[in-house]
């Protein structure tokens, strides 16, 4: 574990599995407090617990990345640990994979709100407490299967 990110706070949507859960602990590894969201309260005590185990500093929440007032939500908490949001990780996100004669228009509406809407949401919610400290990174992923 090492010091780097000591004093910084991270909330990392997605974080109770797959690639959201390596980026939330190896910021935790590296002495962030993470805040991961997860979609229920199993995902997000898993978490917390992962943390505490590895004797790391962070804690899950349950985030509907979906939900305009779940966002606001996860930011509000992310705003209240000392020093407020430094760092945001939108990595939440789903698939409604098949032919998109198939496709159905709902299937696609919520691939779009998860997935681009979200990003969209807290990070606009993010950069207020971020330009007032001067302070702050929103780093933005994009992942392609088979790359």
């Amino acid at each position: 574990m090492t010091t780097e990110l000591a004093g910084k706070n991270a909330l990392v949507t997605g974080a109770s599995r797959g690639i959201g859960a390596a980026i939330a602990l190896t910021l935790a590894q590296r002495g962030a407090y993470v805040i991961g969201s997860a979609t229920s309260e199993t995902g997000a005590a898993a978490f917390s617990a992962r943390l505490m185990e590895l004797g790391l500093r962070g804690e899950g929440i349950v985030l509907r990345v979906e939900d305009a007032a779940s966002c606001e939500a996860a930011i509000s908490k992310a705003e209240s640990v000392e020093g407020g949001l430094s760092i945001l990780v939108n990595n939440a996100g789903i698939t409604r994979d098949g032919l998109l004669m198939r496709m159905k228009d709902e299937d696609f509406f919520d691939v779009l709100t998860t997935n681009l809407g979200s990003v969209f949401r807290l990070s606009k919610l993010a950069i207020k407490g971020m330009l007032k400290r001067r302070a702050g990174k929103v780093p933005f992923l994009i992942a392609v299967d088979g790359v």
